[in-house]
């Protein structure tokens, strides 16, 4: 898990037509998890999404550590993007 934590640390990446359903996919399956307590598996939403198990749960991770693991966005923030 490290090598993958390293992975992710530091890359920026492009979001284009090819790959915006795995970032869709990935958003999905942690916002589920997120904001529920009853939640499908990894495994269901890499089916319904058509991606290997393997390959969400990458994603999943680098989506985390891209995120630093916030996933709660401040009122300040809310703001900001508001005006």
């Amino acid at each position: 898990m490290s090598n993958l934590s390293g992975d992710a640390v530091g890359r920026s990446f492009v979001i284009d037509s090819f790959n915006i359903h795995h970032l869709v996919i990935a958003s999905v399956t942690i916002a589920s998890k997120f904001f529920s307590n009853v939640f499908y598996t990894n495994s269901r939403y890499a089916k319904v999404g058509g991606l290997p198990l393997t390959e969400l749960n990458q994603l999943e991770l680098q989506f985390l550590l891209l995120n630093d693991f916030r996933l709660v966005i401040s009122s300040a923030e809310m703001q900001r993007y508001a005006e």
